[in-house]
């Protein structure tokens, strides 16, 4: 295809290069983002990609493994796929601990390749997950080489994010590696005489990102292994990918006056627009599951809130009276809690909009261990700019803060106190990045334009 001029461009920090544009249409090169989709990326609000591949495991140590580190349970071993390229499997381990031991588990990948899992990091999950018998431990946000080819060699390499969890589907079932992408492929289209941002998301997990031979939307959500290719477009050109600007890559998407059909690489890096006379996919936003009814269930409004005391990572004790003349948005959260982490971008961008020093931001840390919290805190102390607490009752739900004294059935729950200490709003749950009930809340109180 003959290509009139090639550009080098920044958009909204994301890099764009080799990008062609013709009378047909427009092509461009994507580059890898890992973290878009971590639980903390810019993307977890906008996209929920579907369960990938399971990867199997095996009590025999299979020969590309030359040397291992010390065990402290039972190695089960495995392999994650991630393209079709010659070095496209990556060693996995899954260092098994007794139930009662969950924060001894340890995850090994051969991130190298060389076959030593001993020299890719000391194996601890991010999250053990809920300290339960039979419950999954994770989430782990990680990458592995993703590498693509054809004929025995390889065309193409990159690092790839995914999300991993450990533990069986149903009690009785073998333990597995469950797999969730956090890959996206990022950049811009010139479309329409002007740069229009793309992203590109794929399901499977393993690094597929063409659209041929790649399902549409109308399979089930909850049905583990389909893969599809989710294309976001930024239509309207407001710098964001809105609710319904997420679209299904196999079907055809309008872009101001004309309607074009999308073509992508396996590896994801390449993404032609081609016009089309077929008719354009139609994107509806979301219905939002309510939670109006679980809302309604919580401390009543108008209700003095209930004090409490909890702890810092230090030990200090805080109370909620200390902060009587501020409003309070209260945050029921726990390390274990993937809505919990998700929602807290949101939550910081939206008390950021709020009247400077206006607003205080809590977040009580509940139906966990200290010890998760204690590690949760310093990795993640610079991200979000909440006063971070733990409720002293730990893992008891029936004398915690949240369900003794708030209510809380489950989590993420938010408060909304006024300065005199009565209860404005209660939320439960995370909508997405369409939730809009607390910036409501904080706006009827005149702090947020």
């Amino acid at each position: 295809m003959p290509r009139s001029r090639w550009a080098v461009a920044i958009l909204a920090g994301l890099m764009v290069v080799a990008e062609s544009v013709t009378a047909a249409g427009a092509t461009t090169q994507l580059k890898m983002d890992t973290e878009a989709l971590t639980m903390t990326g810019w993307l977890s609000g906008r996209v929920m990609p579907r369960s990938g591949s399971v990867v199997e495991f095996s009590a025999q140590r299979p020969s590309g493994i030359q040397r291992e580190p010390a065990y402290l349970g039972t190695p089960l071993y495995g392999k994650i796929v991630v393209g079709n390229g010659p070095r496209s499997g990556t060693w996995v381990v899954v260092d098994r601990a007794p139930d009662d031991r969950r924060a001894d588990n340890r995850i090994y990948l051969d991130y190298n390749q060389n076959g030593d899992l001993s020299d890719d990091g000391d194996g601890v999950w991010q999250n053990v997950g809920k300290n339960l018998k039979g419950a999954r431990v994770g989430p782990h946000f990680t990458t592995v080489r993703g590498s693509w080819g054809e004929g025995g060699m390889e065309t193409s390499t990159a690092d790839y994010g995914l999300m991993l969890l450990f533990g069986a589907d149903r009690a009785g079932d073998a333990e597995v590696l469950f797999t969730r992408t956090a890959a996206v492929r990022t950049g811009s289209l010139d479309l329409e005489g002007r740069s229009v941002r793309v992203a590109l998301v794929e399901s499977g997990a393993q690094g597929d990102f063409s659209t041929d031979g790649a399902a549409d939307f109308s399979a089930p959500f909850t049905q583990r292994g389909v893969r599809t290719v989710t294309l976001l477009v930024d239509v309207d050109g407001d710098g964001e990918f809105g609710a319904v600007e997420v679209f299904d890559a196999t079907k055809p998407i309008r872009v101001g006056e004309r309607t074009f059909e999308a073509s992508t690489s396996i590896d994801g890096a390449r993404l032609e627009f081609r016009p089309t006379e077929k008719v354009a996919q139609i994107v509806k936003a979301p219905v939002r599951a309510s939670a109006s009814a679980k809302d309604d269930k919580l401390v009543p409004r108008g209700s003095l809130a209930p004090e409490f005391t909890a702890v810092t990572r230090e030990g200090a004790s805080v109370k909620l009276s200390d902060y009587r003349g501020k409003i309070v948005v209260l945050d029921f959260w726990a390390t274990w809690c993937i809505p919990c982490i998700r929602s807290m971008p949101h939550v910081q961008k939206t008390v950021a909009k709020a009247t400077a020093g206006e607003v205080v931001w809590l977040g009580v840390c509940v139906w966990d261990d200290r010890a998760s919290f204690d590690r949760w805190v310093p990795l993640n102390d610079a991200k979000y700019a909440f006063t971070k607490l733990f409720d002293p009752a730990g893992k008891d739900r029936a004398t915690s803060i949240a369900g003794q004294l708030y209510r809380v059935s489950g989590i993420p729950t938010l408060y909304v106190i006024d300065r005199e200490g009565k209860v404005v709003d209660g939320f439960v749950g995370y909508l997405g990045d369409d939730d809009h009930r607390l910036e409501a809340s904080l706006r009827g109180l005149g702090v947020v334009k």
